[in-house]
């Protein structure tokens, strides 16, 4: 299981849909408003365009009992925008562990104050304290204050802090730093069963005329998924184009005995992008859990 701290900021509200043609029905509004309208529209756009907040939920894929605590600033609007992507997840993902928790005393204005950062510092604490799973922070939506002590309680801790970086479409992970400054990763491993293959032997993409098509980071990612000893065979797949730009998917079947797939879509420009299944050694739903925390958070660290 696993656990998801994330900060919400107001974007759900002051998006201004410059490039939908279905913009929210509330653009230019003080609040959001009537609920059914809202989670209507929200059900019909693709949620990397609804917010920050669920651009982030698509890219780190929960599980439907995966718990997700949503932080919101302690004015109305933080607090209507907090609420109504809870009912949005709740209702259209179905997610079924949704909570809310207000950062005391932080709000817009200009008169942020150490104090209340320093109250959501200890607000973290206790919900990291208290949390039923593994936990990834998520610091993409809110202000940058937020992100600050995200960051800084994450390294703390040696929790990983995600956000999505705008400029590569990607899940981005922040490094840890050690006690000399310099950056370390600290995944926490899979425990699936090894493949026991030739490393050499499970890329099966091949060196044919499409190769100048592909992205930069992709010889980084073929060397990351040679390294990991639970990936048995990785293949062109035109499925995996349904993932997320540069981001990582469960895909819809498995292998004909049972193990895990993920479907992995690199994303370069319109020229440079490519498509691929990972096939794994895993096939409980620990494993799975598993996998996918560690494989979303090597990619995140590479993009």
């Amino acid at each position: 299981m696993e656990t998801m701290i994330m900060t919400v900021g107001t974007s759900l509200l002051t998006n201004r849909d410059e490039n939908l043609e279905k913009k929210r029905p509330w653009v230019g509004q003080k609040n959001i408003g009537d609920r059914k309208i809202a989670i209507q529209w929200m059900s019909e756009i693709d949620p990397e365009l609804i917010s920050a907040e669920t651009n982030t939920i698509w890219r780190l894929n929960p599980n439907f009992h995966d718990e997700i605590l949503l932080l919101h600033s302690d004015t109305p609007s933080g607090l209507e925008c907090a609420e109504v992507l809870k009912e949005y997840l709740e209702s259209i993902h179905h997610q079924k562990d949704v909570s809310l928790h207000p950062i005391p005393g932080i709000n817009y204005d200009l008169d942020e104050s150490a104090s209340a950062l320093e109250k959501m510092a200890v607000l973290l604490k206790d919900l990291i304290t208290q949390s039923k799973g593994n936990i990834t922070l998520a610091a993409t939506g809110g202000f940058k204050a937020q992100t600050m002590i995200m960051a800084l309680i994450g390294n703390t801790f040696k929790i990983p802090v995600c956000y999505v970086h705008e400029q590569y479409k990607a899940l981005i992970y922040l490094p840890y730093l050690s006690d000399t400054a310099e950056p370390q990763v600290l995944i926490k491993l899979a425990n699936l069963p090894e493949s026991g293959l030739d490393r050499s032997q499970i890329i099966r993409v091949q060196n044919n005329s499409y190769g100048h098509h592909r992205p930069k980071v992709w010889k980084k990612v073929e060397k990351m998924l040679q390294d990991i000893p639970w990936v048995e065979y990785v293949r062109f797949d035109q499925n995996a184009f349904s993932a997320p730009k540069n981001q990582i998917k469960a895909a819809t079947r498995k292998t004909g005995d049972g193990r895990h797939i993920f479907w992995i879509h690199l994303y370069e420009s319109e020229e440079k992008k490519m498509a691929v299944s990972v096939e794994t050694t895993g096939y409980t739903p620990e494993h799975l859990e598993q996998a996918t925390k560690e494989l979303r958070e090597r990619l995140g660290r590479l993009i």
